[in-house]
Formats: structure tokens, sequence, C-alpha cells
């Protein structure tokens, strides 16, 4: 697997979170609007149970969903941080994480590191090169699901 295979496997996953997070905040609004609030107040415009039921299950489910989500991609984070400690120059780890992980521009990033935007580009294609090698052993089926 090659370095951008896998910050873009993280960038899907991270997508997926973001997606599911919303899906939670509906979710949850839903079933508010169908059970009492927090405060005591009755807010149920159905008088059907079973509609209670399946939002409180619905909610239940996506929250279930983002808490694997946010597994998978916390542990993708850590393997791809944990591999690129082994890139020779902090430099370059910090330009990765800036520019991977944080969706920071590259001309952004070499004012963040005080470089100009030629060395940054150069440095981002060797760091790259660099992490590829680290990587070639990586297979997508080694990933967090």
């Amino acid at each position: 697997m090659t370095a951008i295979e896998f910050f873009r496997r993280i960038d899907e996953v991270e997508r997926s979170v973001h997606a599911a997070a919303r899906k939670v905040e509906l979710f949850k609004s839903m079933a508010e609007k169908i059970t009492m609030s927090l405060e005591g107040e009755v807010v149920s415009h159905s008088p059907n149970v079973h509609s209670n039921e399946d939002a409180i299950i619905r909610l239940s489910e996506a929250k279930d969903d983002l808490r694997n989500l946010t597994d998978a991609y916390t542990s993708m984070v850590d393997m791809i941080t944990e591999k690129m400690t082994r890139l020779d120059d902090p430099e370059e780890e910090s330009l990765l994480t800036y520019h991977y992980l944080h969706h920071i521009s590259l001309s952004t990033v070499a004012i963040q590191l005080h470089r100009g935007r030629t060395w940054v580009y150069r440095r981002h294609d060797i760091a790259l090169e660099k992490l590829n090698k680290i990587l070639a052993d990586l297979k997508i089926d080694d990933l967090p699901a």
C-alpha cells in the first residue's frame, strides 16, 4: 500500500465519521420530538409508541456506527503516525501530518514550517517516497475495518 492510498483511506473514514455524526444528530432530534425532553416537558407529537421505539433504536444504532467508525479512524491515524515517526527528519513528519491529517495546503505548511514553497514541495515528494518504503509490506486487509 502506498502512502497516498493510506491517506485516502483515512480521508474516506474521516468523511464517514462526519456523516455518522450528522446521522446521530438527526436521529437524536427525531427521538426528542417524540419523547419526553430532559426537563420533563412532554413534547410528543405522535401517540404511536412504535415510532418512539423505532427512533430510539435508530439512534442507538447510529451511535454504535459512529463509535465503530471513530475507533477505526483513531486506529488508522495511530498506525500512520507511528509509521511516520520512522522518517529520518521530524520536519518531514510534520509536513505530512499538517498536509494529510490536518488538511492544510502545502503553501500554508511552508509558512507554518518557516520554509519556502519549493523546499516544501520537494520535501513532500521525498517524504512520501520514504513513507512508501515503510508502508511497502502493509496491505489494505491490515487496516482497521
